[in-house]
């Protein structure tokens, strides 16, 4: 193939993908969707954002027209429409280095695993400091790739990357220098000792995070366990990092919706709440759920309400059938283990 006919190829290509772009569109909200679904709504990670795109033709276009490095005449993909894997792709971006992991753990329970690439073990292995992130190549899970509403990703590979909030910013800035201007040979080693030095800061803040983090842990552990305080965002994170050191924290608007709850119960002081669950034996309640990953610590009160009010708890979402369906299979399972008893 030559050059000429490998730009018309390409170009070929490209439209087919332009015109179909709209449904890889529609497959990045799904992605998108499902990803908060799962690290949000389900499993209660604190992280910063979530968000998923479909790649821009002209972007698809740049890539589909690389020529194969063995040779030059050829393009690198024969079939660039299944090749490149990025044509819908996710990144996750956490504050710490743990909730990176439960994230990386979500991930790869829940999708099938094409490809993992842990950017910063391979840095690590050569003695130096750089880019951290978790890479992953993924397919749908058999169980979602029969269901209708994930139609337009069923046969798709997709990208998940996930990083911490000090690396993203990181890894943007160093992408923009790097890919966007032509740095002369005699200035790269300036640039690249720069950078070096900023990836050894990156990982010195995601580590000065994760000591601050325990200190706070450790603040709120010391405080008393009924403080005569208001109920507020701030006051239940502190109360509930003290009834349970050892959970990961919540997102932020996690604490406000149990709060709405705890108003529902008639619960707004941080005395009414211990009162409330006084007698609930928390390690008794997560012995009996079968939640697949640890669960945060609104998750943890989620279910220790649930145990202390029963299947009241549960009238307490009329409207929301998907969260009454969950909460009576948790309810089942704390009956099971002998915790309350079932109307």
């Amino acid at each position: 193939m030559g050059g000429v006919e490998l730009r018309e190829w390409t170009v070929q290509a490209a439209g087919q993908y332009e015109r179909t772009h709209q449904q890889y569109v529609g497959g990045a909200r799904k992605l998108e969707a499902l990803i908060n679904e799962l690290i949000g709504e389900e499993e209660g990670i604190n992280y910063l954002s979530a968000t998923a795109r479909a790649k821009e033709p002209e972007s698809f276009l740049a890539k589909a027209s690389k020529p194969h490095p063995d040779d030059p005449s050829r393009p690198k993909y024969d079939d660039p429409l299944n090749q490149i894997t990025d044509l819908v792709a996710a990144r996750v971006i956490t504050f710490l280095v743990e909730a990176v992991d439960r994230v990386c753990e979500v991930i790869e329970s829940e999708f099938d695993i094409v490809e993992h690439t842990d950017m910063g073990a391979h840095t690590r292995a050569q003695g130096a400091f750089g880019y951290a992130s978790k890479h992953y190549l993924v397919r749908l899970n058999a169980h979602r790739r029969e269901l209708p509403e994930y139609a337009v990703l069923k046969n798709l590979t997709m990208e998940i990357q996930v990083r911490t909030a000090v690396q993203h910013a990181w890894a943007e800035f160093e992408h923009d220098i790097r890919y966007k201007l032509d740095i002369p040979p005699d200035r790269k080693p300036e640039f690249d000792r720069r950078f070096l030095l900023a990836a050894a800061l990156m990982e010195l803040a995601d580590n000065e995070f994760a000591e601050i983090d325990k200190l706070y842990r450790e603040l709120a552990a010391a405080e008393p366990d009924a403080a005569p305080m208001d109920l507020t965002t701030a006051t239940l994170t502190t109360y509930l990092t003290r009834r349970y050191p050892d959970a990961p924290h919540a997102k932020t608007n996690h604490y406000t919706w149990i709060l709405g709850i705890l108003a529902q119960l008639g619960v707004t002081t941080e005395k009414q709440l211990t009162e409330l669950l006084r007698g609930i034996d928390s390690a008794a309640v997560q012995a009996a759920m079968t939640h697949r990953f640890p669960a945060g610590t609104v998750r943890r009160l989620d279910d220790d309400l649930l145990a202390a009010r029963g299947s009241a708890y549960v009238e307490l979402f009329p409207e929301e059938e998907r969260r009454q369906k969950i909460l009576r299979g948790r309810l089942k399972a704390l009956a099971r283990a002998g915790l309350v008893d079932l109307p």
